[in-house]
Order: C-alpha cells, then sequence, then structure tokens
C-alpha cells in the first residue's frame, strides 16, 4: 500500500488495509451522493474525496458505478435496519396503537429513501442495477411488506383483528398510504410545512373501521 493510500485510511481500526481502503471508498461516494446528483459524480470527484489517486477506485471496484452502487446499498440497509427496530408484536399493545407506530415506521423509512431514489432518475441504468440489487438484500422492500402482513396476520390469529381481513391487502393499504405521506412530506418539506402527520393516525382509524 502506498504511503497516500495508508494517510486516507489511518482513523480505521480494526480492519484490514484492502477492506479499509475499500470501505473509506464507500464512505467518499456516500458523502457525494448527499450532495449532489449521481450524474454529477465523477471517479475523480470520489478519488479526491476519499485523497486516493484516480486508478485506486479499480483496483476494488469494477468502476464507478460498482462504488456508486455499494454505497447507495450500504445507506439502504442502515435505513431499512431502523425500521425493523423496536416494532410491536401480535398480542401485545393496543392493536391502534401498534399500527400507527409501524405507519410511522414506514413514513420513516420511505421518507429517508425518497431522496436517495430522486438523485438515481437521472441515470435508470444505475437505478435499475440498484433495484435489482436491493430485492436479493435480507431488508429488501418485500420484507417491509412482509413485517406489516405478519403482525397483523398474528393479530387476526390472536383474535384481535378479524379473521376474514386480508393480512397481504391491508399492509398494502397501510404501506401505500404511509408513503403518500412521506412523498408530500418531500415535496412540500423545503417550505417547512409539514400538513400530512396527523393523518397517519387516521389512515389507521380507517383502516381498522374497515376491517371491522
Amino acid at each position: 500500500m502506498s504511503p497516500r493510500r495508508a494517510k486516507a485510511v489511518q482513523g480505521r481500526v480494526g480492519d484490514d488495509p484492502a477492506t479499509a481502503l475499500r470501505e473509506h471508498l464507500i464512505d467518499a461516494a456516500e458523502r457525494l451522493l448527499a450532495e449532489r446528483q449521481v450524474t454529477a459524480i465523477t471517479t475523480r470527484d470520489i478519488a479526491r474525496g476519499a485523497g486516493v489517486s484516480d486508478g485506486v477506485l479499480y483496483n476494488y471496484f469494477a468502476g464507478k458505478q460498482d462504488l456508486l452502487v455499494a454505497a447507495v446499498l450500504r445507506r439502504y440497509r442502515r435505513i431499512a435496519e431502523r425500521f425493523d427496530t423496536d416494532l410491536p408484536r401480535p398480542g401485545t399493545g393496543d392493536v391502534e396503537a401498534n399500527l400507527i407506530a409501524y405507519c410511522e415506521a414506514a413514513r420513516t423509512f420511505q421518507a429517508e429513501l425518497l431522496p436517495i431514489a430522486a438523485s438515481l432518475l437521472s441515470d435508470p441504468a444505475l437505478l435499475h442495477r440498484l433495484l435489482a440489487e436491493i430485492h436479493h438484500q435480507p431488508f429488501s422492500p418485500q420484507h417491509t411488506h412482509d413485517r406489516v402482513r405478519d403482525y397483523l396476520a398474528g393479530e387476526a390469529a390472536l383474535g384481535r383483528v378479524p379473521t376474514d381481513v386480508d393480512p397481504d391487502s391491508a399492509a398494502i393499504l397501510l404501506l401505500g398510504g404511509s408513503f403518500f405521506v412521506a412523498m408530500r412530506e418531500h415535496m412540500v418539506g423545503h417550505a417547512g410545512i409539514d400538513p400530512l402527520r396527523p393523518q397517519v393516525p387516521a389512515l389507521v382509524r380507517a383502516l381498522l373501521r374497515g376491517a371491522r
């Protein structure tokens, strides 16, 4: 490893040099993704942000697109793991309060994904590749749906939700509603307006009224 590359990863403890530099390159790419459109990011930008020479990237990735996919996937995993934390289990607490918790968690998850998706719209090839990669992750979008569906199915088995409610359809309605709230918040957030947050409990109550 050249002295310049060693200096770039001095702060990383516990990683072998190759892993440390690979993660360092992903860090640099992730910072750039937060600042600009994906089509405006060059290999040289990433190298400068990482403090390495331009050719170093190709020692760890096939090209810029591979590195950007790795950076977005890492951010996606962090967001998805937060969604999956501390969600209520069937049979605990109040069903309405529990579904509000699921809906709020989904709204937060979707709101954090929207800027990432928007930045990738300018590069359809990269977006399609990322979508294919995400669906092979443990925390795929299907996993989000399955968590809500399994909760509803568990409550139905306990008699706390009517057994004729289709958990799959109810999960789609809940997640679709939370996505609309997240998208609306994203669109008006620059103006400091937050008109639909109170709608999350109302969405859940409407779903439960329909179920009953």
